[in-house]
This record gives C-alpha cells, structure tokens and sequence, in this order.
C-alpha cells in the first residue's frame, strides 16, 4: 500500500475522524479545479447557509457563463440517447424545445452538428441572467440561422413540444416537479440527463467548483419518478451516465455512482 494509502486509511480510525474531517474541510476550501463535494443537508436553503464564507455562493457568474464551450463543439458519450430521442421527436413533427437550464444554448449548437434541424425548429433557452446574456452575444456569431432564442421567465415553457433538463436539475433551487405542475400545458416530451440520483436517498450537499461553491441536489430516483407520474409522466426510456459520479467524503451512504437519465411521454 502506498503512504498516501496508508495515510487515508489511518484517517478513517474512529478516534481521527473528527481530524480528518477537519483537513477535509480545509482541502475542500481551498480547491480551485475540478469538482468537490462537501456534507449532507435537507434543502437549498441550509446547503446554501453551510457554504464557507471564504468562497463565493453563486452560479450566476461570468465564470460559468463561460464554462462548456467544448460541450458545444462535441457530444460526449452520455449525450448520445438525448440525440437518439431528439432525432425521433424531430421527425415526429416537434418544433418547440424548451431548454431549462441550457447554458449558453450548448445543446443546441452540439446537436445540429449531427442532423440538419427543421427550418421551423425554434429552441428557448432559459438559465441564470449573466449565462443568458453569453448566450444571446455567443449566437449572434454562431446561431445565423436564428433558431436559437432566451426566455426570462421560464414559465415560457408552458405549451412547448419537448422540455430539456440536461445536466441542470442539480442547481435548481425550486422543486422541479412542483414547478412543472405549475404549468397549464406541460410540454409533453421530457428528457431529463445527466442529473445525480440515488437509490433512496433525497439530499444536498456542497459542489465547489474552483470559481464558486453552490449547494447541489441529489434526487432520490424512485421519489422523483412517483412525482413525474402523478404528472402524467410515463418512464418511455431511461439509461445510466457511467461518466459521472458524485462521491461525498464522510457520507458514503451517499455516494452516487453514474447519473441517471431518462425520456418521458406525458399522457394527454
């Protein structure tokens, strides 16, 4: 075993524990790449009053508008069943996507690259103001066919074909199902991806993403999947994203290994 092994398993005896979490802690502020995750709380609200006070608690931030410009350039392998039922609901006759929590519009530019789109396809982004804004200057550049819109309200999502949720529910600080009840005419696709679920468990924790520290949610799968169909929302596909795992020192109980994603077909 390596001295960085045996270290972390010294680390581990009961009697250190409250030491190691302790330089856990101290690592975790400090951390500046990559993602790093912290406790377990009960809501937004309480992960978002345990973020350090040394780091910053927002996502609406010119740091994140400029995240994921490769991720508009080329799909990665879990995208791959989002392009699947994209395809089939294109050819179906859907036209209005709903894109909630977007970015800058990454799907969209990502997707075109692999099937010409509709020339009556308009795609509505909805995400944080500063993102949104990346996003409109970003298009002006890039979007010539002018398909790609923002919307300020996100209840502009009620009467559109297909609601996107890909790799954003986690940020949300509302309930999304509660949210989507909300809406007269609740689009009748949803293909959620990319999203942190556990087997039983409905918590958050802290994700310290180097430029900010923001509270993130873990739905339990089986909860989230009774609200969808109390909705009127039936399981049509669903699939696991092995490139994903959310481990959280201390709280392995916790521990998700490969996001969760899903089509679902609303009934009439």
């Amino acid at each position: 075993m390596s001295l960085r092994g045996i270290a972390v398993e010294t680390l581990n005896l009961p009697a250190l524990r409250p030491l190691a979490r302790q330089l856990y802690r101290r690592h975790f502020e400090r951390q500046r790449r990559g993602n790093h995750y912290l406790g377990v709380h009960a809501s937004h609200a309480e992960a978002l009053a345990a973020v350090p006070t040394a780091l910053r608690n927002s996502y609406d931030l010119a740091d994140a508008a400029a995240l994921y410009r490769d991720r508009a350039q080329q799909l990665w392998i879990g995208d791959y069943p989002v392009l699947y039922w994209l395809n089939r609901l294109l050819d179906e006759g859907c036209r209005r996507v709903f894109d909630l929590g977007g970015h800058i519009g990454v799907a969209y530019y990502a997707f075109r690259r692999y099937r010409p789109y509709p020339a009556d396809l308009r795609w509505l982004v909805s995400d944080l103001p500063t993102t949104m804004a990346a996003g409109r200057d970003w298009a002006r550049a890039h979007d010539p066919e002018g398909q790609l819109a923002f919307a300020d309200d996100k209840q502009q999502a009620d009467g559109q074909d297909l609601l996107l949720v890909l790799g954003a529910m986690q940020y949300f600080d509302y309930d999304f199902a509660a949210w989507l009840g909300s809406l007269a005419a609740p689009p009748p696709h949803l293909i959620v991806n990319t999203t942190p679920m556990h087997d039983s468990l409905d918590f958050h924790t802290l994700q310290n993403m180097g430029f900010t520290c923001v509270p993130y949610h873990v739905h339990a799968r089986p909860a989230f999947l009774e609200a969808m169909a109390k909705l009127g929302y039936r399981v049509v596909d669903a699939w696991r994203n092995d490139e994903r795992e959310c481990r959280i020192p201390f709280a392995h109980d916790h521990d998700v290994e490969g996001y969760s994603g899903f089509y679902l077909q609303r009934r009439p």
